[in-house]
């Protein structure tokens, strides 16, 4: 029982920052990001306790978790935001005037000029994140790097988009 309980505190120190930053970059939020992690770790000591996975499995599993908890979190979120915004669009128009889908047009060839600029293994990254809506695990498969390296490139390639973007005067 000892080393249970010494397993689960050496890995819970060990990678509890990691997956606390992992949440909070989908959450925004510290609140939600603290409740999250925990549940993550929960859900990992409950399942996979007394398997003495070693840590690069560990993590990799924590992280499996901690996304799927946090798409969880989001679904629930965005159910009561979509019914609270459907009484609203009962009323608007589903068209798209020809000069906003015009503006759009040339929005999005603009925001592409701009991706074009980053550096191509973040410009890869986010596209296969945003566009092709590939999870962080299938993009570290396809890139052949790890998920936390992944991440921090879509994290870093978004940043610079947006600086880029607002340099070229760019806005929704």
């Amino acid at each position: 029982m000892l080393d249970k309980t010494l397993y689960m505190g050496s890995l819970y120190e060990k990678f509890h920052k990691r997956i606390f930053d992992f949440l909070y970059k989908y959450s925004n939020n510290q609140e939600i990001a603290a409740d999250l992690m925990q549940e993550t770790f929960f859900s990992y000591f409950r399942s996979y306790g007394d398997s003495n996975l070693p840590p690069e499995k560990a993590i990799m599993v924590l992280y499996t978790i901690a996304r799927n908890n946090s798409i969880n979190y989001s679904k629930k979120f965005s159910t009561v935001k979509e019914n609270a915004s459907n009484n609203v669009d009962i009323y608007q128009s589903k068209k798209t005037s020809f000069e906003k889908k015009e503006e759009l047009k040339d929005m999005e060839m603009r925001l592409r000029q701009c991706l074009a600029l980053l550096p191509e293994d973040q410009r890869v990254a986010l596209i296969m994140k945003n566009i092709k809506d590939m999870t962080l695990a299938e993009i570290a498969e396809v890139m052949e790097l790890s998920i936390s390296t992944v991440s921090r490139l879509v994290v870093k390639a978004t940043a610079r988009l947006i600086t880029l973007a607002e340099e070229h005067g760019i806005a929704p």
